[in-house]
């Protein structure tokens, strides 16, 4: 996969984007973080290569697995009840915080799936060919 990805190219990739823009603005540090390696420059920087047109599987990749670790179910780092407290245009209601966490995951899991998978497999492994032997 070496060709550039859009968003019309993919709609999970652009619903992804979509959810991200529910979120508060990169620089509001009381919900990203300030140092130079914070949250929101770590996403940033994969989402900006996709918003401008240059965004390569890796770049979908780590975008996916950042949220995933930054966002996601379970995440150690912003939690369900910050993401819900920061949500634009609904009023911090806890069931759109649990709904944006699980659709985000959900979400994030299939992209770093579509795009990672023929990384973790390799290349002359056909799937589901370890089932098959033996």
């Amino acid at each position: 996969m070496h060709d550039i990805i859009t968003l019309a190219d993919d709609p999970d990739l652009a619903h992804l984007v979509d959810l991200i823009d529910m979120l508060p603005d990169p620089d509001e540090t009381s919900f990203w973080g300030q140092d130079s390696s914070s949250i929101s420059g770590k996403i940033g920087h994969r989402l900006r290569a996709v918003l401008n047109g240059r965004a390569y599987a890796k770049d979908v990749d780590y975008l996916a697995v950042y949220v995933l670790k930054y966002l996601g179910r379970g995440n150690g780092h912003i939690t369900e009840e910050q993401i819900t407290k920061n949500l634009t245009g609904v009023g911090q209601v806890p069931a759109a915080g649990y709904a944006w966490v699980e659709d985000a995951t959900r979400t994030a899991w299939t992209l770093v799936n579509r795009y990672s998978l023929p990384n973790w497999r390799g290349s002359r492994t056909a799937p589901g060919k370890a089932w098959l032997e033996g």
